[in-house]
């Protein structure tokens, strides 16, 4: 199997989220396991929902959805193993934001080092719904796209707009070869959130829960921007702090329709 098959097939479980993906035209369904023991209104409703996509719906014991899901405390009796379809590497989505594409403002959230796969579905959650335009990827040293981060996201990383790279170093590099600016969150930050007008082109990368930015990532930065904080608060939640930057971009976006 290729690299790039591995990092489009994955796994998602639990009753509403394999319902909602089986609708969606941003992936693939490619198998469908359904316990034995699962209600017959909603089995049948399963199997009409992958019929519809070209798919025959597997009824097995509660232990073969489990092998495939790896959560058997959570998969609730259902997985669906499918293909992303929104995933693209770094020279695609550059490829794709040139000519007449240019034109049109480009907001990216990358991830640097992040751990948490909940905290990653969240912070999904709210890229998709401030219209971010890409989410910057690295497969080295951030979860990749899992069940965890599925739920987290309640789906919407499925639909998700997803650049992956293999180092978030070597990601922003390319992103500023193509004009790129590369701002990142800190706490340390040279200037405020309040302040942070968006470039047209524009990349903010989210560090890790604790430690904050890499080093690596930190030095290809074209300069960081900080969350004022009062009430003698040190940090926020790293979804939370990252849900803050979408939407102070969003603002820009919606007071400025011209991007």
């Amino acid at each position: 199997m290729s690299r790039a098959t591995q990092a489009t097939e994955i796994v998602v479980f639990g009753r509403r989220v394999v319902q909602e993906a089986l609708v969606l035209e941003q992936v693939e369904p490619l198998e469908l396991r359904v316990a034995e023991r699962t209600p017959g209104e909603l089995r049948h409703a399963l199997h009409a929902a992958a019929r519809a996509r070209g798919l025959e719906a597997q009824v097995v014991h509660a232990r073969e959805v489990s092998a495939l899901s790896g959560e058997p405390r959570h998969d609730q009796g259902i997985v669906l193993r499918l293909r992303l379809q929104q995933v693209m590497e770094v020279e695609s989505f550059l490829a794709s934001r040139t000519g007449k594409s240019a034109r049109a403002a480009t907001r990216v959230l990358a991830f640097d080092g992040l751990t948490n796969s909940q905290n990653i579905g969240m912070i999904v959650r709210s890229a998709l719904a401030s219209e971010i335009d890409a989410l910057l990827w690295p497969v080295a040293g951030v979860p990749w796209i899992n069940g965890l981060v599925v739920k987290a996201s309640s789906g919407t990383v499925l639909r998700a707009p997803v650049v992956r790279c293999h180092t978030l170093a070597e990601g922003l590099a390319a992103f500023q070869g193509a004009g790129f600016e590369c701002l990142g969150l800190d706490a340390g930050g040279d200037h405020s959130l309040f302040e942070l007008e968006a470039s047209h082109r524009l990349v903010v990368a989210v560090g890790n829960e604790t430690h904050g930015l890499s080093a690596d990532v930190r030095s290809q930065l074209d300069g960081t921007f900080s969350i004022p904080m009062g009430g003698g608060v040190e940090s926020l939640n790293a979804a939370v702090a990252a849900s803050l930057v979408c939407y102070r971009l969003f603002e820009q976006r919606v007071s400025s329709p011209r991007d």
